[in-house]
Parts: C-alpha cells; sequence; structure tokens
C-alpha cells in the first residue's frame, strides 16, 4: 500500500475517508458494469455479422452456381446476375465490417479494463484499511 491509513487521526476523519472512497468506487464499479454490457453487445453483433457473412457466401455460392447452368432463360440470368451483384456488395460490406473490428480501439479497451480493475481493486483495499483504522480508533 502506498497510502498511510493513521494520518487519519480520529473516527470522524475515518468515515468521511470512507465515504468519499465508496463514492469513488461506486464509480468504477458503473463503468466495470457499463464496460461489461460493451463486451456482450459487441460479442452479439459479432456474432451476427459472422452469421450475416456466412449468409451471404452461401447466397453468392447458390446465384454463382445457378449463372453456371446453361438451361435458364436469359431473363433468370439477369435476374441472377442482379441478385449476385446485390449478393457481392453485401457479402463485401460484411467482410469490412469483420476486418473493422480489433485494432488500436480493441486494445485500448484492454487497456482501460485493466486500469478499472485495478483501481477497484485499490478502492477495496483502502477502504478495508479505513475501516480498520476505524476500528482501532478510540470511540
Amino acid at each position: 500500500m502506498a497510502y498511510d491509513v493513521n494520518t487519519l487521526k480520529d473516527r470522524a476523519q475515518c468515515l468521511a475517508a470512507k465515504k468519499s472512497l465508496e463514492a469513488e468506487l461506486d464509480g468504477y464499479q458503473n463503468r466495470d458494469q457499463n464496460q461489461a454490457f460493451q463486451d456482450r453487445r459487441e460479442d452479439r453483433t459479432d456474432e451476427s455479422v459472422s452469421s450475416r457473412l456466412a449468409t451471404a457466401i452461401d447466397r453468392v455460392n447458390y446465384l454463382t452456381g445457378q449463372l453456371a447452368r446453361t438451361d435458364i432463360s436469359e431473363q433468370d440470368r439477369t435476374r441472377y446476375n442482379d441478385q449476385l451483384l446485390t449478393a457481392n456488395y453485401q457479402k463485401a460490406r460484411l467482410q469490412n465490417r469483420s476486418a473493422d473490428s480489433g485494432g488500436a480501439a480493441e486494445f485500448l479497451a484492454q487497456v482501460d479494463a485493466d486500469q478499472v480493475d485495478a483501481q477497484v481493486a485499490l478502492l477495496t483495499q483502502a477502504i478495508a484499511a479505513v475501516q480498520a483504522r476505524h476500528d482501532a480508533l478510540p470511540a
């Protein structure tokens, strides 16, 4: 511990310090909950993008197969070709979205999460130390 609870001279100072530390801890715990929520939301988004990308790839493969057939009418060929253009566009957008994830933003989010965890641990230890000091002081 880099702090000295002995600087707290009476129970009133201990209670004031504890109240302030608990308020700070509440803020970090709220931030931690928000990060957990964001992680869950991003996981759902990643799953959705992966699922939609798989569907788009299947659609492109299906339409490519249809266009490879020699027994389709010119009208069907035009329709499949138009659908293939759209499917390829959707596939490319989803691939770009998958490629954009991670990088610096993900790294910084990991650093922030570690910092919040460390701050919660430090504040929890400080609150326990202040409470012990409070209990050791005469009433």
